[in-house]
């Protein structure tokens, strides 16, 4: 199995800071040089084919042969510019050539599903680039000190530093990804962990999730409730007022766009780090997590709606979609995804009106944000645990709550109030 773990990498001068520059640019130069080769051969081709479809000349004409896009294909490419460019010569193989495999990629993804994946774009010259050492990934730990140390090919030996610790130490690094962040160098270096090592210990304990605005409930009436951001998110707007006042292509915009991404990676960070406290401390109480399926997409579409047909409160409904995206829905899932040792994510439907002891489905049971009273047998609890309940339900088949899983519709609501008469009869 393979683990990352982040790395601040210390140049130690501006010269070498220089050099890390240099090999960035080329990734980011190769990719837009090859990119607008290979778009102008994709469109000669569609052009060329159109005109055989359409033309009674084309028709005469043999059809082209679709451009190969290949990795294999853009590497020899590559080649040939490396011989043409003395510069990007003397820069490391393999980091710049590593871009075109991502290019590669981004074309096979386009090819395969184009309603989802767009063209690959040209990048922008923004102070974010990276590079990737692809193989022959050099590590060493000075004994005495305990200082780390990467190989740049072609440049030298850089420090990483990470606060915490690194678990994976003795394990062999298969990548690392040197990116820039805010005018700081850093890298991400893949280990291949033994999958024994890492591989996580079902218990036999099973726990349901409902995710909200801000929080996640557990079946066991746990909540988790995520930090709070209101300061972080209003230096944010205030950096985005201020570049609204500067002038576009001002160094004062500048400083101001600057200093507007620092927050927005500290609250970035803010989130991340809960949903790795969140996801580690379910994983190691329960062995199987159920969570239910959400389409955040589709949830945190935008309200306003068109000119003839405008929708409706859509100043609420936009708060309510920042604080779904603040809260990082997608995030905790990949997270729980890998840490816990059963996963499983079910359908979501009705799990917030529905009563778990008794399983009947209705609206006004669910009294308020926090508040549930089934309407029929009378209980009373907290409505984010009673959904994290019912989707406990859901995911493992739970018998003994009379139809929690049957009576997911409002179709059996008449027939589940006869049953529960008939037990008060009786």
């Amino acid at each position: 199995m393979h683990r990352n773990i982040a790395f601040h990498l210390v140049p130690g001068n501006s010269a070498r800071a220089e050099k890390l520059s240099m090999i960035a640019g080329a990734c980011r130069w190769i990719w837009n040089r090859v990119l607008a080769e290979t778009r102008q051969q994709y469109r000669f081709h569609q052009d060329t084919e159109l005109l055989c479809e359409h033309t009674l000349i084309g028709m005469c004409l043999e059809r082209p042969e679709k451009p190969s896009l290949t990795f294999f294909s853009l590497g020899k490419r590559f080649t040939q510019l490396r011989r043409e460019t003395p510069w990007l010569a003397a820069l490391p193989c393999h980091p710049v050539r590593q871009s075109l495999k991502y290019q590669a990629d981004a074309w096979k993804r386009y090819f395969a599903d184009p309603k989802n994946f767009g063209k690959p774009k040209f990048k922008e010259r923004r102070g974010d680039d990276s590079f990737t050492i692809p193989q022959d990934v050099k590590i060493r730990i000075d004994s005495i000190t305990g200082v780390r140390w990467l190989w740049v090919p072609k440049v030298g030996w850089y420090v990483l530093k990470r606060s915490g610790g690194n678990p994976y130490d003795d394990c062999p690094a298969k990548q690392a990804i040197v990116h820039r962040v805010l005018g700081r160098w850093r890298c991400t270096v893949c280990y291949e962990v033994p999958a024994e090592r890492v591989a996580p210990i079902d218990n036999g304990k099973e726990v349901g999730l409902d995710r909200n605005s801000g929080k996640v409930a557990a079946s066991d009436g746990r909540e988790y409730c995520m930090p709070s951001i209101k300061r972080l998110e209003a230096r944010k707007k205030r950096y985005d007022r201020m570049m609204q006042r500067r002038l576009k292509g001002s160094k004062r915009r500048a400083v101001a766009r600057h200093r507007r991404a620092k927050a927005a990676r500290k609250i970035a960070a803010v989130r991340a780090n809960w949903h790795h406290h969140v996801s580690r401390e379910l994983a190691d109480r329960y062995g199987k997590v159920v969570m239910e399926a959400l389409d955040t997409k589709a949830m945190t579409k935008s309200a306003k709606g068109t000119v003839k047909k405008p929708g409706r409160n859509v100043k609420a409904k936009t708060a309510l979609n920042r604080c779904i995206l603040d809260t990082g829905w997608a995030g905790l899932a990949a997270k729980l995804s890998y840490k816990a040792a059963q996963y499983i994510e079910v359908n979501a439907a009705y799990t917030s009106q529905t009563c778990h002891r008794c399983g009947h489905v209705a609206a006004e049971s669910r009294r308020s944000q926090s508040e549930f009273q089934c309407v029929v047998c009378g209980y009373t609890g907290n409505a984010d645990v009673n959904a994290a309940l019912n989707i406990l339900a859901r995911g493992t088949g739970a018998a003994g709550r009379r139809g929690a899983l049957a009576s997911a519709t409002p179709k059996n609501r008449q027939r589940d109030m006869l049953v529960v008469a008939a037990d008060a009869a009786s």
